[in-house]
């Protein structure tokens, strides 16, 4: 990356899973790169970290222009959320403020020192698309319903992202990943960190229902190439893109890769739909890739064995040290 040596790329949610392995990716290519994070944690699943973290909350325009003119920042790669339907449902007030009122404030410090910004959207947006042949979803298609308070937020942040774009002239990117996982995910938020957790501990996982549920997972890792990627495509004609492993996987072949990746690991997984990921997430095929792949040359890189592999010897070594 040809970066300027005077300036630097802000990352909301910058020791956020997303934030800290796209800064070390960014790192790594070269460039300037500043976390700003309302509750930085300690970086211990990444090697070589030496990105600077500022303390800081996306509710607070004051917190975001301070740490801008700090450090000269050329562009804002926008991660900071409440990124869980649960925590969303269970706090829609304050979810709201950090998920909608922080991306408003990141696109208006964004503005007010014309700054580049690249926003961290989801696959949420789509709602149910496709929920019945589980074909790819294109990005132009719009959601026949909503389908919870974390893609309503998504929802309504890409449109501030948008009008800031259509009304200032602000320069902007959307990506949309959908199921995010990795070494340094905190939360138990889908069936890889499930399972994972599980057979880590050495506890059995055995789970009735459900090995049929299709999810679309993205690599953390594959993730963060694509915002490298969308840094250096200066002139994509597309505002939004979708990031993903590329293909719907099933609970059973996450549960077949977490076999082959702790071979001792005691598993049982049933057919059929599993009720709690109904619950938290509609049904819906997976993003089309086309467009990231033609206008920014991604392609996804870890297939869900190699990405469950690593994630897997992670908490194992991590088991180990404790």
């Amino acid at each position: 990356m040809q970066q300027n040596p005077n300036s630097s790329i802000l990352i909301t949610g910058g020791t956020g899973l997303v934030g800290a392995y796209t800064a070390q990716k960014l790192f790594d290519e070269g460039a300037d790169v500043v976390c700003f994070d309302f509750s930085p944690r300690p970086i211990d699943f990444i090697e070589g970290w030496q990105t600077p973290v500022v303390k800081g909350d996306v509710r607070k325009l004051d917190d975001l222009l301070s740490t801008i003119d700090q450090y000269s920042m050329t562009e804002i790669v926008h991660t900071a959320a409440i990124p869980s339907e649960i925590a969303c449902r269970n706090d829609p007030a304050g979810s709201f403020e950090v998920n909608v009122k922080g991306t408003l404030n990141v696109a208006e410090a964004s503005r007010l020192r014309d700054l580049r910004l690249i926003y961290m959207s989801s696959q949420s947006v789509y709602g149910n698309l496709h929920c019945e042949d589980l074909s790819p979803i294109k990005e132009e298609e719009v959601p026949q319903s909503i389908c919870g308070i974390y893609s309503s937020h998504k929802m309504m942040a890409e449109t501030i992202v948008k009008s800031f774009n259509q009304l200032y002239g602000l320069s902007t990117l959307i990506l949309r990943p959908s199921w995010v996982y990795g070494p340094g995910q905190i939360a138990v938020q889908n069936p890889v960190s499930i399972i994972l957790d599980s057979v880590v501990k050495k506890q059995p996982f055995i789970l009735e229902q459900g090995g049929d549920h299709p999810l679309n997972y993205t690599y953390v890792k594959d993730l963060s190439q694509a915002v490298l990627l969308s840094i250096k495509a200066r002139n994509s004609r597309h505002g939004a893109f979708n990031i993903d492993g590329g293909r719907l996987v099933t609970v059973r072949e996450v549960a077949a890769a977490a076999k082959e990746a702790i071979p001792d690991a005691q598993i049982h997984v049933g057919p059929g739909y599993w009720p709690m990921l109904s619950k938290q997430s509609p049904l819906k095929g997976p993003g089309n890739l086309t467009k990231a792949q033609q206008e920014l040359g991604y392609e996804p890189r870890y297939s869900i064995g190699e990405g469950v592999k690593e994630f897997a010897q992670y908490l194992v070594a991590r088991a180990r040290g404790m």
